[in-house]
């Protein structure tokens, strides 16, 4: 699937309303995010069915979407994840209408973690008790002080063989620095250059990734547009027995 094309609008200007032709856009949007990540080629695989045939599943998997805004991702997940357990978290969007309709349509169990946890505490999740995390065109939001507190939660709560699904801008020079900062603010309805974001190329991410204590799985480099994007797999580098 071909990502969609931006709407000068951002999710924030509709946290409360539904807009049709927003929406739709959203769930285009999250639909192609879902698919290029790659969550149903290593996720589908761990699924556990009691009778594949009948769709009847034994376990399905637990997966926490970090940003999930409006539950467009998660819509897309519990699409392709049968039987699993979707958490969201997103304090912008926590439980706003939308949020609360979209969950109560959803086939299998889905939930937003409280508007007081952030990305760097994840309260509430146990030790390495999800088999998945999706941030997609988060990390730049954060400011950069953060980026390893939020990865240290992660491989926290990241079970042995779970995958981290990332996808971000890509930048290489101040001029693609500034063309993809603009693109961003206006899609997010940022007017105020306050919250300054972190970018990084396809490189530097990968350094950045593996300095955290995170194997790069796979990498992936999409251009729709005038913005490139990098998707990445993580998993938590394994230490061997009797090594530090």
């Amino acid at each position: 699937m071909e990502n969609p094309k931006r709407f000068n609008v951002g999710p924030r200007f509709i946290r409360e309303t539904s807009i049709g032709p927003v929406d739709k856009w959203l769930g285009n949007r999250a639909e192609w995010m879902i698919e290029t990540a790659g969550i149903q080629k290593y996720l589908s695989p761990k699924i556990k069915y009691e009778d594949r045939l009948a769709g009847k599943v034994e376990r399905g998997v637990r997966v926490l979407s970090i940003g999930a805004g409006k539950g467009h991702e998660i819509d897309e997940m519990d699409k392709i994840l049968p039987g699993s357990e979707i958490i969201g978290l997103d304090p912008h969007d926590f439980y706003t209408r939308p949020v609360e309709k979209r969950l109560e349509t959803l086939a299998h169990k889905a939930s937003y973690l409280p508007e007081t946890v952030g990305a760097e505490k994840l309260e509430g999740i146990e030790d390495e008790s999800l088999d998945g995390v999706t941030l997609f065109f988060v990390l730049h939001h954060i400011d950069d002080k953060n980026h390893d507190a939020v990865l240290k939660e992660i491989k926290r709560v990241l079970k042995p063989d779970g995958k981290v699904f990332v996808s971000e801008d890509l930048v290489d020079g101040e001029e693609e620095r500034k063309i993809v900062e603009n693109v961003d603010r206006k899609l997010n309805l940022e007017f105020s250059h306050d919250n300054p974001h972190c970018y990084r190329n396809i490189q530097q991410w990968q350094e950045f990734f593996r300095k955290q204590g995170f194997n790069v799985v796979e990498v992936n480099e999409q251009k729709p547009e005038k913005v490139r994007h990098g998707f990445f797999v993580l998993e938590k580098i394994k230490i061997e027995e009797g090594k530090l």
